[in-house]
């Protein structure tokens, strides 16, 4: 047989054998997809069975969010202050792994928990009449994407997200004089670029509910309603390691909010 027409056999049969192969691995990935949703219906039933009313739609169908972890990233903190304070500055080491930052318009300080502050020159940093968007136009130019929670006569509260989602440990208050921003205080940022996590992994929704009906009860709590189901993730510092962040549902019920940790099953009320 010539070698043409034998290669050509031999690459018709690899073909078949790929699509053979990708069949498998697709029907296979259906069938868990399958198995996963008749688990979290069991799940929402079971919850309804134990008197908790919950609205199926709000119930998430699958886990987004995979764990991560952040190295420190001391030049990005140095980049932060620059840019917050606008123009060059000198870095000074506190000891502790404590850094500050600082020039002609103020100082900015990071610690290794992930701990921001800064004391600033109100009338280098005005916020214009509409403070909330002032905020938000001012954090976004140093790098931090998020959402102001609270707006009072003399401050605001943000709090950091990340590719959207919600980093529920990361926030901060920054607060106003007359002229401008003045200080930006009583929190943590995070600085850096989150990477998965291997070494853990998220259970399964149904899982997770049957987890957060266990640990509600484990807490002496009864609710009767979920209304609503919030993914988000928490951080977690380690003295030797990156930054963890774990992803979480915050779960607001008929009688309180809840956060589920949808690595370990853990359930905590939350004020």
């Amino acid at each position: 047989m010539p070698w043409t027409k034998l290669k050509n056999i031999i690459l018709a049969i690899l073909a078949a054998t790929n699509l053979c192969l990708l069949l498998l691995v697709g029907g296979q990935a259906i069938q868990g997809g399958r198995m996963e949703a008749q688990a979290r219906e069991s799940a929402i039933q079971f919850l309804r069975n134990r008197g908790v009313e919950v609205d199926e739609s709000i119930i998430p169908q699958r886990m987004e969010l995979e764990p991560q972890a952040v190295e420190r990233d001391m030049e990005g903190e140095e980049r932060v202050a620059a840019a917050l304070l606008q123009g060059s500055v000198t870095a000074e080491s506190r000891g502790g792994e404590v850094y500050r930052y600082y020039n002609e318009n103020g100082s900015v300080q990071f610690h290794s928990d992930g701990a921001f502050s800064a004391q600033l020159d109100p009338a280098a940093f005005p916020l214009g009449e509409d403070r909330r968007a002032g905020c938000l136009a001012l954090m976004e130019g140093i790098g931090f994407s998020g959402v102001v929670l609270e707006v009072g006569v003399e401050g605001a509260v943000f709090r950091q997200t990340w590719q959207k989602m919600p980093l529920f440990t990361q926030q901060v208050s920054l607060a106003w004089e007359e002229e401008g921003l003045a200080s930006i205080s009583a929190g943590r940022l995070l600085v850096g670029r989150p990477l998965e996590d291997s070494s853990r992994r998220t259970v399964s929704v149904a899982t997770a509910l049957i987890h957060f009906l266990n640990g509600v009860s484990a807490l002496g709590d009864v609710c009767n309603r979920i209304d609503a189901i919030e993914p988000g993730y928490v951080t977690a510092v380690s003295l030797s390691g990156p930054t963890a962040l774990t992803p979480v549902w915050r779960v607001t019920t008929d009688t309180g909010a809840y956060q589920l940790d949808t690595v370990t099953g853990g359930v905590a009320r939350v004020s």
